[in-house]
């Protein structure tokens, strides 16, 4: 489906949900565990060497990883009940939910490491399953395998010499630049605040919930 009208208001939002996204995971990557919390396809790949290496101790903290990532995004399934990105949809229950998650998350680090990153996967699989298409885009915030691959599409379609639409690759570009800036956030800020950092994908999210909020009192009004 062409992609003709593509309002303002969903690149700055994807640009931000990617920025959240790609401050827990450099978060995650900085922690005790050097964990990837936002992406779980490497974490599926180390399960399987674990298994291999009989560290079956670690294999089952992935399995956790991976299972707390589902669940995140099966509760965001069944609070929204639509992946389609509406203004009209209650985003501001899970975003609230990825607020709560990430400062749980803060808050066992120092003590329960590998229990406190099991939140902010789960967190990351509700952010990533609130919005999943717009209008016949697979949108995903949270990681940039598909991104990318799309952007690749795109050039090979340019070189080949076929038309392409432009605000896709604009959409796409933004999910990247939102996950790449948020990673750079992450690497300034965990060297000055250490696991305090935490409090910055707190506050985003917690912010964004609060928009999302009143846009949606707003339509129900």
């Amino acid at each position: 489906m062409p992609l003709q009208h593509l309002p303002r208001w969903i690149l700055i939002t994807t640009f931000l949900l990617a920025m959240n996204a790609g401050m827990v995971n450099v978060l995650g990557l900085f922690s005790l565990l050097h964990q990837s919390i936002s992406h779980m396809t490497g974490n599926a790949s180390l399960m399987a060497m674990a298994f291999i290496q009989h560290d079956y101790h670690h294999m089952f903290y992935l399995f956790w990883v991976l299972l707390f990532y589902v669940l995140g995004s099966s509760y965001s399934g069944f609070i929204l009940g639509n992946s389609q990105f509406r203004l009209n949809q209650r985003y501001g229950l899970p975003m609230s939910l990825v607020a709560i998650f990430i400062a749980l998350c803060w808050i066992f680090l120092p003590y329960y490491p590998r229990y406190a990153l099991l939140w902010a996967s789960a967190a990351m699989g509700m952010q990533n399953a609130m919005i999943s298409h717009y209008k016949g885009t697979i949108i995903r915030t949270t990681h940039l395998s598909g991104v990318l691959t799309d952007l690749g599409l795109a050039l090979g379609y340019i070189f080949k010499g076929l038309e392409v639409e432009r605000k896709r690759i604009l959409l796409h570009l933004m999910i990247f630049f939102g996950f790449l800036t948020g990673g750079l956030i992450a690497a300034i800020s965990y060297p000055l605040y250490d696991l305090h950092a935490f409090l910055l994908p707190t506050t985003l999210s917690l912010v964004l919930a609060c928009v999302y909020w009143l846009i949606w009192l707003r339509f129900k009004n």
